[in-house]
Formats: C-alpha cells, structure tokens, sequence
C-alpha cells in the first residue's frame, strides 16, 4: 500500500521485541499468528476463543486483590523505569520500594500473612498521610 504502519506499530514493536524482529514485521508486513506472537513476546498469553472477557477479569480481579499502594508504586517504576539507564532505573525502582515497604498495607500484608487470612488493604502509604 506504500504506507507506514502507523497507530505506534513501528515504536511498540521496537521497544517490545527489539530491533530485528520489529524490522522483520514493519518491513515485511508478515502477519503472524497468535502462537508466533507469544512465542516472540507480542502477546503476553493466549487464551482459548471465545474466553477473553473471562481471562481479562480473572487477570484484573488479581492484580486487584494486591495492595493498592504496591500496585500503584510498582506500575510508577515500570512506567518511569522503561528506557533509562540502568542506575536511574534502580533509583526509581527504589523510591517504589520505599512507598510500598512504608505503607500501612505493608504492615496489613505481614499481618496477614502471620494471621494466615487474606488481607484487607488500607490503600495508602504512610508518605501520602
């Protein structure tokens, strides 16, 4: 079509799986497969048809069922993380540990856990009181 893939094709493609593999899709226009695509880390899972609202809640209602404070502080780190060095990448992953390990659901998740129940989460760090 004498087109560029456009909609961040070229860019997701790139920082997901690298410079060879996003060059052999963009400049090709390969179509794969759902099995080629998790085999080379395009798709994260593969779920039977017809399932995925199913498998989509299942995965929302766990990463739900963790700590607010570490969901929130772990997504930063990911988020900030992503395309710098190294050592600011330990820094910022930091900072996140720090949030999370002062956090009231920090003493909530050991409580728990030594009460052997599920635990029931403040949602807040003791920084953000």
């Amino acid at each position: 079509m004498g087109l560029v893939p456009g909609g961040g094709g070229p860019s997701s493609r790139l920082r997901r799986l690298g410079p060879g593999r996003a060059a052999d899709l963009v400049l090709t226009g390969r179509r794969i497969g759902a099995a080629e695509a998790e085999r080379i880390g395009l798709a994260d899972r593969l779920v039977p048809a017809g399932t995925v609202t199913e498998h989509a809640h299942e995965l929302a209602g766990r990463i739900a069922s963790n700590s607010p404070v570490g969901v929130q502080a772990a997504k930063r780190a990911l988020r900030q993380g992503a395309g710098v060095p190294l050592a600011a990448g330990l820094e910022i992953e930091d900072s996140a540990w720090r949030t999370a390990a002062f956090s009231a659901d920090r003493k909530e998740g050991i409580a728990a856990f030594v009460e052997k129940r599920k635990p029931q989460w403040p949602g807040r760090s003791e920084e953000g009181q």
